[in-house]
């Protein structure tokens, strides 16, 4: 039910309390002000607080208050008594005033929450008698028979005088106006006045008065009070406004009278001056009345109605295109239409019902929409004979001897004589046939599309094609792929553990080798030898493979009962042979596009790692994406001038594009090192050449080191530009990062680094890493993070560097959950000692 509408909204009292409260403060600032030095007023701040307490709430007081206590500082100023005893006093009389005001605002409330509290009870309790009798009363009014008028005129009885002062219903015509035509009242002088003001001067449907707005709008309106102001712009004429205001109306309740989806009227409870208003209580009442009343109209008019149309049930019955049966106890036919004789092959409704139920019913093979045969005690007219009130079910007739498919769907409905004497059922049978064999081809192409499409591996596709068939139209199925040589091979069978499979093998061999390359066959022969009367539907369509001039073969034989091959099934499965032919073509390119992209990720990476003097090296690399991408995590470790150049860095976005700038960065790097010793030299000459096309700039951050002997170990020279900083595990123990950050390349022309220095005494280990490391994450975002992979290098020493590498990789596999979203490489080099 639609909660009530507002017509109206009041101004926020509390902001109105304060507003007053304000007004009476200033008044007395303004007097003191202006009677400063002749007497101070400042005891009279008092007055704001302890007015405001008698009508306002505990927190709007002491709003006043505080307002009051800061006057009462401020005062002392003007009267030059500021910081003086007479000040101080006043302030704390202010202040223990204030609070005393605030005690009795909590005081006065909690007294008027009683007092509301009390009425609240009353107005329950009235309302809850109101209910009762007017369940007991109106539970009579709908059991009897009566017709429409005087059934409104017993509703406004209901109303009057318990719920309402004036009750009308107003009656929507078929041209949407409205017409008053009952009224009653506790006078029933004021009823006439309003029947004859509504005889004169109709409501307006389109107008503003609550009536018409509830007959457009179908919701109920509560109108707690009716100022004049509301009543002028509701009133249809002076002489209406005239009446109103001489009622006194004072409170309303208008709520639309629907039934069955159809608005009859809209029923008006009014209460004049001196009652009280009606609140959400009454409301409910008001809609429950309507609710019952708008029914007990809705029956009368039904019954007139029903009694007209039986008349002609029986002709629209019998020119009805579904077909209607009844089916009495014993379960024969004792009525039926033209149309059930024409779907069941009889020539009249007579002939029809002289023939047994089971005569008719073994005419055909029936299947549920699964396929599955229908068992004849499940039909739902057996079942409302015996008493249920079934669900429709969607059969597939199939007729034993031309082999016509039908599709029906049947309801039925039980019918029981007055005292449950003699019961009987009425089947509704409607041949969806077109409809049916329509929504079953899409949801097959449907389902098949889905499973070719469900794998990109060639040998996994080219079972499912042949699966796509079985078991919605075939027993048995099998898929022929021309091998290199352009030989048709046997690369996949599906079948639903059929007996003898070599006999289904070997017709459909047989109807392979007749039917000519790239055409399509659909035949009807014996199953075999041992079943001469069973006929099985055997079938080939041509598996179309884009980019190959030979084509495959799609061979399947269908046995079972009711389970022959149309023309139209055999449409249906040259579009599955062609959309075969396309889920293979696209595993082939998925499964060459992998093998580049697995070749070019390898040459992107050095194919092993180098034996550096001094340094035991650890590496580990794991590519994220579908396999077809390449990705721009890189690392590398090349021979240097005086030294060695250790790299690693990460390209943005995946594709030729970044493996085209993973390799530029290696390779320029690496012919750098042949004569710039120093780190940042190396990548300024990269960044020079990222820069040079700033249409197609592309970003990469890196790490790049220069490694050479040093006094007590291995010396390093360290430049990070945008990349996470490495870390170093300290013999000792302890894991530090290393590094001063600086901006990634190709983000400007100019770039100047800060190169870090640090040794690695024998036992210290560098660990670096990709992003793809810390962001590896789970179920609702959260990131592996710095901080726990600084955690986990804490507990790491005295591992060796694969042990090391290890580590990382499996806490990255146990933390994360689904799919690995980006690349991540990861590089340990651990000091072993010197090495001149």
């Amino acid at each position: 039910m639609d909660p009530p509408v507002p017509l109206r909204t009041n101004r926020d009292p509390d902001a109105a309390v304060l507003a007053l409260g304000a007004v009476v403060l200033l008044a007395i600032v303004a007097i003191d002000v202006a009677l400063s030095g002749t007497v101070s007023l400042t005891p009279w701040v008092l007055i704001a607080p302890m007015f405001i307490a008698t009508r306002g709430t505990p927190r709007e007081t002491a709003i006043v208050a505080a307002a009051a206590f800061l006057a009462s500082i401020g005062l002392g100023a003007v009267n030059d008594t500021f910081g003086e005893a007479i000040h101080i006093s006043h302030i704390a009389l202010a202040l223990a005033g204030g609070v005393l005001a605030v005690i009795a605002a909590g005081i006065r409330e909690r007294l008027e929450a009683e007092r509301r509290r009390t009425t609240d009870l009353l107005h329950r309790e009235r309302a809850e008698r109101v209910r009762q009798e007017f369940a007991s009363r109106s539970s009579q009014l709908l059991e009897a028979p009566q017709d429409a008028m005087t059934m409104l005129d017993a509703v406004t009885g209901l109303a009057t005088p318990d719920m309402a002062d004036l009750c009308i219903i107003d009656l929507l015509e078929p041209d949407g106006s409205l017409k008053g035509v009952v009224a009653r009242s506790t006078d029933p002088r004021d009823a006439d006045a309003l029947r004859t003001e509504r005889g004169r001067a109709p409501l307006d449907p389109a107008g503003e008065h609550p009536v018409a707005v509830a007959a457009r709008t179908g919701r109920p309106l509560l109108l707690p009070e009716l100022p004049t102001i509301e009543l002028e712009r509701y009133a249809s004429s002076p002489e209406h406004l005239g009446l109103m205001q001489r009622l006194q109306y004072r409170s309303a309740i208008v709520v639309p009278l629907s039934a069955r989806g159809r608005t009859l009227g809209v029923l008006s409870l009014l209460r004049f001056a001196g009652d009280v208003p009606y609140d959400d209580q009454d409301f409910s009442v008001a809609r429950d009345l309507a609710r019952r009343a708008a029914l007990a109209v809705d029956n009368a008019r039904l019954f007139g109605e029903l009694r007209r149309a039986e008349g002609q049930l029986e002709a629209i019955l019998q020119n009805l295109t579904e077909a209607v049966t009844v089916q009495d106890e014993s379960g024969e036919l004792v009525y039926a239409n033209q149309a059930a004789a024409d779907i069941m092959g009889a020539a009249s409704p007579e002939e029809l019902i002289a023939m047994p139920v089971a005569e008719i019913g073994a005419r055909y093979w029936q299947f549920t929409e699964d396929g599955e045969p229908f068992p004849a005690g499940e039909y739902p007219g057996r079942r409302a004979l015996e008493g249920e009130r079934p669900e429709p079910v969607v059969l597939r007739q199939v007729d034993r001897v031309t082999h016509e498919e039908r599709w029906v769907r049947l309801a039925a409905t039980p019918i029981v004589s007055e005292g449950g004497g003699e019961r009987l059922a009425v089947t509704v049978t409607e041949d969806i046939t077109e409809a049916a064999q329509i929504t079953r081809r899409q949801r097959f192409l449907a389902s098949a599309t889905q499973m070719l499409a469900s794998s990109l591996e060639v040998e996994a596709t080219i079972e499912k094609a042949a699966w796509a068939m079985v078991p919605d139209f075939a027993d048995w199925c099998a898929v022929h792929v021309p091998d290199e040589q352009g030989r048709l091979r046997r690369m996949a069978v599906a079948d639903l553990d059929v007996p003898e499979p070599e006999r289904f093998e070997a017709l459909a061999d047989e109807a392979l080798e007749r039917t000519p390359p790239g055409e399509s066959s659909l035949d009807d022969v014996a199953l075999g030898a041992s079943s001469p009367d069973q006929l099985a539907s055997v079938a080939v369509v041509p598996l179309v493979v884009p980019g190959e001039e030979t084509r495959g073969a799609i061979a399947l034989v269908s046995a079972g009962p009711g389970r022959r091959l149309s023309l139209a099934d055999l449409a249906l499965m040259e579009e599955i042979g062609r959309r075969a032919g396309v889920a293979i073509a696209n595993a082939r390119v998925h499964a060459a596009r992998s093998h580049i992209a697995t070749t070019l990720q390898r040459s992107l990476l050095p194919p092993r790692l180098p034996d550096v003097p001094g340094l035991t090296i650890a590496a580990r690399f794991r590519a994220a994406g579908v396999s077809s991408e390449v990705g721009g995590d890189f690392y590398d470790l090349f021979p240097a001038v005086n030294g060695w150049m250790v790299v690693i860095g990460d390209v943005t976005g995946k594709g030729p594009v970044a493996a085209a700038i993973t390799s530029l960065a290696r390779y320029t790097l690496r012919t750098a090192a042949l004569y710039e010793r120093r780190p940042e030299r190396a990548l300024e000459r990269l960044n020079d050449v990222l820069v040079v096309d700033p249409e197609r700039r592309q970003l990469c951050t890196a790490i790049c080191a220069h490694l050479s002997n040093g006094d007590e170990g291995v010396h390093l020279r360290l430049v990070c530009a945008g990349h996470p900083p490495p870390y170093v595990l300290r013999a000792r123990g302890g894991a530090e990062p290393a590094g001063r950050p600086g901006t990634l390349l190709g983000a400007f022309e100019e770039i100047a680094w800060e190169a870090s220095e640090l040794d690695l005494r024998p036992g210290d280990t560098l660990v670096l890493y990709t992003d793809g490391v810390t962001d590896t994450t789970r179920s609702g975002g959260e990131r592996f993070g710095q901080a726990r992979l600084a955690a986990l290098l804490e507990t790491c020493d005295g591992l060796t560097p694969e042990d090391i590498a290890q580590r990382i990789d499996a806490a990255l596999l146990a933390f994360e959950e689904g799919p690995q979203r980006d690349d991540l490489a990861v590089l340990v080099l651990r000091a072993d000692g010197v090495s001149r």
